[in-house]
């Protein structure tokens, strides 16, 4: 299956250069800078603290990037995006509820150094970007998921539910909850399909061997507007011989009314214990406003853990928007404490 996958992308790269060798520029590039500053106050309340932490939200961080693309003659485009992610205190570098120090550590993230040409034959990209199947169980047209993702992992700080001797023997809530995704960010050769009526394929080969495919349909059924994904991940050498299937799926009715599922599962092979989640969530988006409830559940082996979680988010102007969540995450494993937290949090987009 993978030499297929491979020969596949070769013939189609084949195609794409051949293209390129007859193509003369049309006009120069035409670039852009964009990005956002996003920012938090977190406060929680887990097995080793109560601190209230001041973050940069660490799934969708402050960045910014720079983009370009140039028509040829032959109507193909050719383009690039470099995007630098520059953060204070994310969330993901947080050290639990227990963090009084630190708080000022500057973290700088190289995202993006892609390169691509897209046509009537699809979108080649080359360098690093995200693999075909990322995004694959973020499927989320809830209003609320910047907050609120579909895969409620912990995104707000390696809350702990076990402390233990040493700070290395905690445990942390998402060694038990994970949503597991596409490979996200890496250097890989990835084709996209044209949409076919709102469906499009997408395969890549990544470093280390590793290959991903992904199927995604957005779109209207009836006059609902759906969003969804399907995909499967052999990290190969990349991961430790990982293997991940997963989906997610998001239907928006036109009355405001709104509905969430996601879904994986990882195959760690000898690495350790196999991993699944799910996680549903409900809602209803009004004007700018958008309110949703979501539990989930997570396994790792024989442990379970399960969240639910309260969300308001709400578009305050075309590039900014703000949300207030409260979330809880229980787990079975022994002496185990519950992990509560509120946030305020707002993404400032340019």
């Amino acid at each position: 299956m993978l030499y297929s996958n491979k020969r596949t992308i070769a013939i189609k790269v084949a195609a794409v250069l051949g293209t390129l060798a007859i193509a003369t520029n049309a006009q120069a590039i035409d670039f852009k800078v964009s990005g956002q500053v996003s920012r938090m106050v977190v406060a929680p309340n887990d097995a080793i603290g109560d601190e209230v932490q001041h973050q940069d939200i660490g799934w969708s961080g402050s960045r910014f990037r720079i983009t370009g693309e140039e028509l040829l003659d032959s109507g193909n485009t050719i383009g690039f995006k470099l995007e630098q992610q520059l953060q204070s205190n994310p969330a993901f570098a947080s050290a639990g509820g227990a963090q009084t120090n630190g708080g000022n550590d500057d973290f700088i993230d190289n995202r993006l150094q892609d390169v691509y040409i897209s046509g009537s034959f699809g979108k080649v990209s080359m360098g690093k970007g995200d693999g075909a199947s990322n995004g694959g169980t973020e499927s989320d047209l809830s209003g609320t998921a910047l907050s609120s993702s579909s895969n409620h992992q912990d995104n707000w700080g390696n809350y702990v539910i076990v402390e233990g001797e040493t700070a290395d023997e905690n445990i942390t809530w998402d060694s038990i909850f994970t949503m597991n995704d596409g490979i996200s960010r890496v250097n890989r050769l990835r084709y996209d399909t044209p949409s076919f009526s709102g469906v499009a394929f997408s395969a890549s080969l990544d470093q280390g061997n590793a290959y991903e495919l992904a199927a995604r349909y957005n779109g209207n059924v009836g006059s609902a507007k759906m969003s969804s994904a399907i995909f499967y991940v052999d990290a190969q050498d990349f991961a430790n011989d990982a293997e991940v299937f997963g989906l997610s799926a998001s239907v928006l009715l036109a009355n405001g009314l709104n509905a969430t599922l996601a879904w994986s599962d990882r195959d760690n092979a000898e690495a350790g214990p196999d991993q699944n989640a799910t996680t549903l969530k409900l809602g209803y988006k009004v004007g700018s406003n958008a309110f949703t409830v979501d539990y989930g559940i997570g396994e790792r082996g024989d442990a379970e853990a399960d969240t639910v979680g309260v969300t308001y988010a709400k578009k305050l102007g075309t590039s900014t928007e703000g949300f207030v969540t409260y979330r809880q995450l229980d787990s079975d494993i022994d002496n185990a404490e519950s992990v509560d937290l509120a946030a305020l949090g707002f993404r400032v987009k340019f």
